[in-house]
């Protein structure tokens, strides 16, 4: 079986309402997301696009850069902010990459909002006017440095920019945002897969959105919410443990008939694989201040953190086991954090 690359309990209501609706077991349940990821991957098939190339956009990554940019929407110009940021941002979208775009209005007061953007390392524009309003976001994922200045200096001069926070690694206002923001659009180099509502086909070429994609040499595919929700929303890392252990429990039911919570496991390395991470990823060990760790310190170390973050490339074995990824977030004292991908079965 393909592994489902992320599952979004967090944003899709849908989940749950179905499970309570239909009165679904386990064993049902699990079923039930399984034949919409079945669904999900035969109809993008069709569409000439492969559901496990979609993993930059999906998981997060350990190497790559993540941004939030934000506009004051008095100063936009536009009473149609969404399209007046998005007509700037798509034409500096590297078309060779994979990534998620997601966007919403921050509803605090704009005081609030610059002083948690600040806190968590604002890189501002020349407009220091926030405004009455709402605070307009525009979440970008999976950038090198240089995609990520590069569109920094594309909105720089643009009517209601008022900079950009990196949201690369753990901050107040990630966790904040990532209960706030809902997916745009997936782009999957010129292809970009967006929501088009409740109404049938399941999967359609028409660009319902209203969203420039066409002028600026994208062509479109869009699904049913009921797909492009819980499997192709990408989930911003959080601090909040209460929502990623529900999501958890979700995510583990779609790849098993009964989910467990993770807090009652221990974490074991075999001492092949050991000797493996201590050979082939010594370097990465030294960097997270890993690689004086025995194994069983190791394993302590992974098994604090494994309530802290949701679980990506979730899959079920043959052999009856089952098995997903972890991204852990590693703080060091005189740098920023490592981010670590674990594969755990």
């Amino acid at each position: 079986m393909s592994a489902i690359l992320t599952l979004n309990q967090r944003h899709s209501y849908g989940l749950e309402i179905d499970r309570v609706a239909f009165k679904l077991d386990s064993a049902q349940f699990r079923r039930w997301i399984r034949e919409h990821h079945e669904i999900l991957v035969r109809q993008l098939a069709k569409e000439g696009v492969k559901y496990e190339q979609l993993s930059g956009a999906l998981v997060p990554s350990t190497k790559r850069d993540e941004i939030a940019l934000l506009f004051n929407v008095d100063d936009i110009g536009d009473w149609w902010y969404s399209r007046a940021a998005m007509t700037r941002l798509l034409p500096n979208l590297d078309q060779t990459s994979t990534r998620s775009v997601l966007h919403g209005d921050i509803g605090w007061h704009p005081e609030a909002t610059r002083e948690l953007a600040t806190y968590s390392g604002l890189v501002p524009s020349s407009s220091h006017e926030w405004g009455e309003q709402l605070i307009y976001c525009v979440y970008v994922t999976n950038l090198s440095g240089t995609q990520a200045k590069t569109i920094h200096a594309a909105f720089i001069d643009a009517p209601g920019y008022l900079g950009h926070v990196p949201a690369t690694y753990h901050s107040a206002f990630r966790t904040e945002v990532a209960d706030i923001l809902p997916s745009a659009f997936v782009q999957h180099k010129n292809t970009v897969i967006t929501d088009h509502g409740l109404d049938e086909p399941l999967v359609s070429n028409k660009n319902e959105s209203g969203l420039p994609f066409e002028r600026f040499g994208f062509r479109t595919i869009s699904t049913v919410s009921s797909l492009y929700t819980p499997l192709l929303s990408y989930k911003i890392q959080s601090q909040r443990a209460p929502l990623h252990q529900k999501d958890l429990l979700v995510s583990l039911n779609a790849i098993s008939d009964e989910p467990m919570e993770l807090t009652d496991f221990d974490i074991l390395i075999p001492e092949a694989k050991f000797g493996y991470l201590r050979d082939a990823k010594g370097g990465l060990l030294k960097i997270a201040g890993l690689d004086q760790h025995s194994k069983e310190e190791l394993a302590a170390v992974i098994r604090a953190e494994i309530d802290n973050d949701y679980i990506y490339r979730l899959q079920a074995n043959v052999d009856g086991t089952v098995q997903f990824t972890l991204m852990l977030e590693l703080p060091r004292a005189d740098d920023h954090p490592v981010k670590i991908s674990i594969g755990l079965k």
